[in-house]
């Protein structure tokens, strides 16, 4: 029986991935051919009531949206996958951020309004769209994780995959991208899926075999050279389009996802080996007190932190590494505390 189970599960686990490799080809395909029939700017509808509509769809891809989703998966429902959840993002922005800065490319002329700072709704560069790319490193993610959660095995990831599309095409309409700024979010966002997919469960089997104190070591060592790198070569990052931008302002996708990166992995470490809070050994009230309890304590230290730890880039590193630390760590030893 036991094995019938591991045998679905890996054919369940095969059919996903072609089914993502085929998502990819019909993209591809597709994107060519309306960027052949020169569609690449004909996406944006200056309509205030399908702006609206679509400002909705594009928040489900906004980083606030994303933190807040991996909180209450890490607070409610299981810890791991929270983590593996949110190392899919925070890499992802990581790449995203570097592809943009290596290419350079202009967001297009619809990217316009004069009552923002710069003048810009958006002050990156354009390809690859972050929103597109991130969409698919984590409902993408979440759709093959969940795939066998629901009957028929498809619904879940069919259902993840339509907003994605939206999100991407919400992009267009809003004016922020245009359509060789999506279709390369979908690409490159697919193949680190599928690079994700493939080679996370094999790192993290190397790297459990190591005791705590290396595994802490070597979390600090790669988050802050990974930081160091992408501030370096890219010190203008997240500001690229705004002309004579100073470099190492508080912005970009380097110090964000490293930050993220260094202060989840710590917590997680720490948490798993002293507080081993287990969401799925609670009841249903419990678990409903610590969902509250916890997003309120994420968007006090998210906002709070943002007065306190603000200015320049090494600021925005120690910023969101202090809040996961505490997403991670603080708020599980909370709930250990208060549920006895």
């Amino acid at each position: 029986m036991v094995k019938k189970m591991s045998e679905r599960k890996e054919f369940l686990a095969k059919n996903a991935l072609i089914m993502i490799a085929a998502i990819w080809i019909v993209t591809f395909i597709v994107g060519v051919i309306l960027l052949l029939l020169d569609f690449n700017d004909k996406f944006y509808v200056d309509n205030s009531a399908v702006q609206g509509f679509f400002e909705v769809i594009t928040f489900t891809g906004e980083a606030i949206f994303f933190i807040i989703l991996i909180a209450i998966f890490y607070f409610v429902y299981d810890k791991k996958f929270a983590k593996d959840l949110a190392s899919s993002l925070l890499l992802s922005v990581y790449v995203n951020e570097f592809v943009k800065d290596i290419f350079k490319d202009p967001r297009p002329y619809t990217n316009i309004d004069l009552t923002e700072e710069y003048g810009f709704v958006e002050t990156g560069y354009g390809f690859p769209s972050g929103h597109t790319q991130n969409a698919v490193a984590v409902w993408g993610y979440m759709g093959y994780k969940f795939k066998d959660k629901a009957k028929p095995s498809y619904l879940i990831p069919t259902i993840l995959s339509a907003l994605i599309f939206l999100i991407a095409i919400s992009r267009m309409i809003l004016g922020v991208h245009d359509l060789q700024d999506v279709i390369g979010g979908l690409l490159i966002g697919i193949v680190f899926l599928l690079g994700f997919i493939y080679l996370q469960p094999k790192v993290s089997e190397k790297i459990v075999k190591f005791s705590l104190p290396i595994k802490m070591i070597m979390t600090v060592i790669v988050t802050i050279l990974l930081f160091i790198l992408g501030t370096l070569l890219f010190p203008e990052a997240g500001l690229g389009i705004v002309p004579g931008a100073a470099p190492y302002q508080d912005e970009g996708g380097f110090a964000q996802a490293s930050g993220a990166l260094l202060g989840l992995t710590l917590g997680y470490l720490l948490e798993n080996e002293y507080v081993k809070y287990e969401p799925s050994e609670l009841n249903t009230k419990t678990k409903l007190i610590n969902l509250i309890i916890g997003i309120v304590i994420l968007l006090v230290c998210y906002f709070g932190l943002d007065f306190v730890l603000a200015g320049n880039v090494v600021m925005r590193f120690i910023r969101y590494a202090v809040l996961s630390f505490i997403v991670a760590l603080i708020v599980p030893l909370i709930f250990t505390k208060i549920n006895k």
